[in-house]
Order: C-alpha cells, then structure tokens, then sequence
C-alpha cells in the first residue's frame, strides 16, 4: 500500500511536540485511516452532488485550520480521489488531512505517555472515532 502520509513530517512532528520517536508499525494503521477519510469524503461530496471534494467534507473538518507544513502526499491524495470517483480535490483537503494526522499523533503521544514510553506506537492509535470527540 502507498503512503499517504510523509513519514518523515510525521516523525518530526512526534519529535518536535514530545521528543518521542516513531515506531513504523504506527504508520500503516494511520495511512489506513487517512485512505478511508478520504473515501469517506469522497462519498460525502458526491451526495452533495459535487465534482470536488472540499475541506468540509471531511469527518475532523475545522475552519480555517493553520496548517504550516502539510503531513500528508497531496499529489498522492489527490490521485487517490481522482482514481477513486473521478473527483478533483481542494487545498482545503489537504489541510483537514493534515490535521487529522496532527490529531491522531497528539493523541498517540498522549497515549504512549500514560504507558511510560517515548516511543508512538502502532497500539497508541485510536480509531477516528474517538477522535472526533476530541
């Protein structure tokens, strides 16, 4: 499976936050999760009859997010959904994703620290939804 996510923009994000370091076995439940937001939001515009999908049509979506450097492979992002439906994507998108991926790593630091570790963990991920209470 392709990564979605920048493996390395998420390992410094981890270490910039926490100083925790990254296990690889927590990027392939966080692409998983990433890959079916995007299916997920591909449905979602689609019953709104649009051809794009948008910021709003994901599950975590925020306004106005401050996304400094995106965590997530736009190009490949993007490619999923064209690939997927035919739809075309929004910067927007992009942002929501990021901050997924943001949501779900603060979570997991949190996660490994309640357990006494400095390193993410495949078992510190939580299912999205948790995380939309959060």
């Amino acid at each position: 499976m392709e990564s979605l996510v920048v493996l390395s923009k998420v390992k410094k994000f981890i270490k910039e936050k926490a100083d925790f370091n990254t296990s690889a076995g927590f990027f392939e439940p966080l692409n998983e999760d990433i890959m079916k937001s995007c299916k997920d939001a591909i449905v979602h515009a689609q019953k709104l009859g649009r051809k794009t999908v948008m910021g709003k049509d994901f599950s975590l979506f925020k306004e106005n997010p401050q996304i400094e450097d995106s965590l997530v492979v736009a190009s490949k992002v993007k490619k999923l959904i064209k690939d997927e439906a035919g739809l075309s994507t929004s910067s927007q998108a992009i942002d929501q994703l990021t901050l997924r991926v943001q949501t779900i790593c603060l979570r997991a630091i949190e996660k490994a620290k309640e357990d006494k570790r400095k390193t993410v963990m495949d078992r510190d991920f939580e299912s999205p939804m948790v995380l939309t209470s959060m």
